[in-house]
C-alpha cells in the first residue's frame, strides 16, 4: 500500500495496487481521440519524466479509493494490459457491476476480439448483453484506439513502451486522508465537483515545491527545508485571509471563487494575469516544466512578492500608498499586476507619484460628443444615466480622501466595499414608477409640491403636481401598486412630464444626488422620499454594530446636509438644488488634486 500524502510517483509505483471507482462515480467517458492525445504526447517525450495530471485519493485498509483521476487511471490500466497481456493493477468499478465485471473478467475476450476486428454489435453477442452499457462501449472504444495507435507505429518496441510508461510517466499523488482537514472521500469528491475543495492549483505547486525540496535535499535537511517552505507557505495564506488585506489587492473574481489565496501571490509571481474562460493552471504548467526539466523552483520570488504588498497594506507611514493602491485596484483603472510592474525600479516617492499620476490621467479622460471633447469626470458632466462607473469611482475617490486626511491611522475599508457591494443612491429618490404603492408616490409629489410653493418659475409644474396630488387623494386604496391604479393615457402622460420636468429642474441624475451606500442600506431606504431616507440613515448610522452595517461618513454628512452653508435654504423635504450645490463645491475641494 502506497505511504505518502503527496508524492511524485512513477506508475511503477502502482504495481499490485487495488483501486476503488465508487459508485457516487461517473462511469468511464473516454474516447478515441483522448487516448490517441495521451498516447501522442507521451510519445513525443523524449527524456526524463513525464507528468500526467493529479490523482486524488483515499486509502482504507485493503483497497484505494479514487476520488479524483480514475479516467486516465482506468485508461492506463487498458494501455498496460494490451501491452503486457497481464493485469498491472486491480480496478473495481462500484459503479456499475457490468463495468467491473468485464474490466477483472473480459479483458481477454476484448483484446482478441479487437485483434479479429469484430465490431461493436457482435462482440456484445459474443460477451452477453449483461455488458451492453455506455462504460463497456467507451471502454471497447479506447481499446480499440490503443490497439490501432500501436499497430501504426511498427518502430515503437513494445518492450520499450512498457519500459517508458512504468518508469518514465509520474502521476502526483495527494491522499486526502492523510490531510486531517478531510473525513469522508464522497465529501470530498463531491466539493471538488462543486467547485469547493482546497486542492486547488496552488496546492498542486506546493506538492511541487516540496518534492524538489526532497529531491535536492534527501535527508534530514531536506524535511527541515520542506517544513520552512509548508510554514512559510500557511502563514501567507493566513494573512490572506484577512479580508481587510485580501480585498485591499484582490483584483478578479477567480481568486474569491477558490479556497486557496496564495494562487493569487503565485500567479504575480510568474506574470500572469486572468483572463476569460481561465482554467487558473499557469503557474502550474510553469512549475511542472521546471521541475520535469530538473530546474530548481523559485520559492524566494513568492516571498518577495508577498512582501511587497504586504508592505505596501502595512506602511503606517504613508496613508496615500495605500489608498492609491487600493483605489486602483477596486475601481479596476489598474490590475494588481500591472501596479505591481509600476512599482519596479522605483523609491517609495516615485511609485507614489507614478500611482497619482495615473489616477490623475483616470480623471482627465475624455470622449468626443457633439464634435466635441467632453470631460467625463469634470463633476458637471458626472451624470447616473450616461456613466454611473464614473459616478461611483469619484465618490469612492471622495470617501478615500476623507481617510487620506484623516489625522489617525484608520484606512478605508476595502473589505466592507467589495463584501458589502457599495453602489450609487440616488439622495432624492429618481423614478415615481419604482414607487411600491399610490400612498409612496403621494409623499413623494407632495415633497416637491411643498419646496415649489413659492418658485414663481415653476407654477406650471406645480400646478400639475397639485392636480394629480388631487386625483390620487380620492383613490380609497393607497396600497395599490402604480399600475393597479391603471391611469388613463392622460394622466400617464402627465406623470411622466411631472416625472421629467422634476428630473431636469433638480439634477436628479447628477452627482450633486448622488452618494455611496451598502446594498442592504441601499434596499431598505428603496424609493422613499428624502426626508424618510434622513430619518432611516441615521437610525442604521446609530445603530451600526446592531444592525452590521457600515454607513460611510460623507453619505452621513450628505444626508445631515452638513456641506449645505447657509441655513435659510435647508429643507427638510428635499435635497435641494442649493444643498446639492454646496455638496458639489465640497467634491471639488476635497479631490482639486486629482484634476491637474
Amino acid at each position: 500500500m502506497i505511504n505518502k500524502s503527496i508524492g511524485f510517483l512513477p506508475l511503477s509505483t502502482l504495481q499490485d495496487e487495488f483501486f476503488v471507482i465508487p459508485d457516487y462515480q461517473r462511469g468511464y467517458k473516454w474516447d478515441k481521440e483522448q487516448v490517441e492525445a495521451l498516447l501522442n504526447d507521451l510519445y513525443h517525450h523524449k527524456d526524463g519524466k513525464y507528468c500526467l495530471q493529479p490523482v486524488m485519493v483515499a486509502t482504507n485498509e485493503n483497497s484505494i479509493e479514487i476520488i479524483d483521476g480514475q479516467q486516465r487511471l482506468t485508461t492506463i490500466y487498458m494501455i498496460l494490459y494490451y501491452l503486457e497481456n497481464q493485469f498491472y493493477f486491480s480496478l473495481d468499478y462500484q459503479t456499475r457491476k457490468g463495468t467491473r465485471l468485464f474490466l477483472n473478467e473480459k479483458m481477454e475476450i476484448l483484446d482478441s476480439s479487437v485483434k479479429d476486428n469484430i465490431e461493436w454489435f457482435s462482440f456484445v453477442e459474443l460477451v452477453g448483453k449483461e455488458f451492453d452499457n455506455v462504460d463497456v462501449f467507451h471502454i471497447y472504444t479506447v481499446y480499440e484506439a490503443i490497439h490501432e495507435w500501436f499497430d501504426n507505429r511498427q518502430e515503437i518496441s513494445l518492450e520499450g513502451s512498457i519500459n517508458k510508461i512504468k518508469n518514465q510517466v509520474h502521476i502526483i499523488w495527494y491522499d486526502v486522508t492523510m490531510n486531517t482537514e478531510y473525513r469522508l472521500a464522497e465529501d470530498v469528491f463531491l466539493n471538488l465537483n462543486a467547485g469547493k475543495i482546497p486542492l486547488t492549483n496552488s496546492e498542486l505547486i506546493k506538492a511541487l515545491f516540496i518534492l524538489d525540496i526532497q529531491k535536492r535535499n534527501p535527508d534530514e535537511f531536506g524535511k527541515l527545508k520542506s517544513q520552512e517552505l509548508a510554514n512559510e507557505w500557511d502563514a501567507i495564506e493566513n494573512r490572506l485571509h484577512e479580508d481587510s488585506f485580501w480585498y485591499f489587492i484582490c483584483d478578479h473574481d477567480y481568486y474569491n471563487s477558490i479556497d486557496t489565496r496564495i494562487d493569487l501571490i503565485i500567479d504575480l509571481a510568474n506574470g500572469i494575469q486572468p483572463k476569460k474562460d481561465w482554467d487558473g493552471k499557469e503557474s502550474y504548467r510553469i512549475y511542472e516544466k521546471a521541475f520535469l526539466e530538473d530546474i530548481s523552483l523559485d520559492w524566494k520570488s513568492i516571498i518577495q512578492t508577498f512582501n511587497k504588498l504586504n508592505e505596501w497594506y502595512e506602511d503606517s507611514q504613508d496613508k496615500e500608498l495605500y489608498h492609491y493602491i487600493g483605489f486602483l485596484i477596486n475601481t479596476k483603472i489598474l490590475s494588481v499586476k500591472r501596479i505591481f510592474e509600476l512599482s519596479n525600479g522605483k523609491n517609495k516617492k516615485e511609485f507614489k507619484n507614478a500611482l497619482l499620476t495615473k489616477i490623475r490621467n483616470e480623471l482627465g479622460k475624455t470622449i468626443s460628443q457633439d464634435n466635441k471633447k467632453i470631460r467625463v469626470y469634470e463633476l458637471d458632466n458626472l451624470d447616473y444615466k450616461e456613466n454611473r462607473i464614473a459616478c461611483q469611482n469619484i465618490l469612492l475617490l471622495l470617501n478615500i480622501e476623507r481617510y487620506i486626511k484623516d489625522l489617525s491611522q484608520n484606512k478605508f475599508p476595502f473589505d466592507l466595499y467589495k463584501k458589502e457591494k457599495w453602489s450609487v443612491e440616488h439622495i432624492n429618490p429618481q423614478n415615481p414608477k419604482d414607487f411600491k404603492d399610490v400612498f409612496s408616490l403621494l409623499k413623494w409629489l407632495k415633497s416637491y409640491s411643498n419646496c415649489l410653493k413659492y418658485n414663481k418659475e415653476e407654477e406650471v409644474l406645480y400646478d400639475d403636481i397639485n392636480e394629480l396630488i388631487s386625483l390620487l387623494e380620492d383613490v380609497e386604496d393607497k396600497a395599490k401598486t402604480i399600475t393597479e391604479l391603471r391611469l388613463n393615457s392622460d394622466q400617464n402622460q402627465k406623470l411622466k412630464q411631472i416625472e421629467e420636468r422634476i428630473t431636469d429642474l433638480l439634477e436628479l441624475h447628477k452627482i450633486g444626488n448622488l452618494t455611496l451606500l451598502d446594498r442592504n442600506t441601499n434596499s431598505k431606504l428603496s424609493n422613499r422620499i428624502y426626508i424618510e431616507k434622513r430619518t432611516e440613515l441615521l437610525r442604521l448610522y446609530y445603530n451600526s454594530r446592531k444592525e452590521e452595517v457600515f454607513i460611510p461618513e460623507n453619505s452621513r454628512d450628505v444626508f445631515t446636509k452638513n456641506y449645505s452653508k447657509e441655513t435659510k435654504n435647508i429643507t427638510d423635504e428635499i435635497f435641494s438644488l442649493e444643498d446639492m450645490k454646496y455638496y458639489k463645491s465640497h467634491l471639488r475641494s476635497q479631490l482639486q488634486n486629482y484634476y491637474q
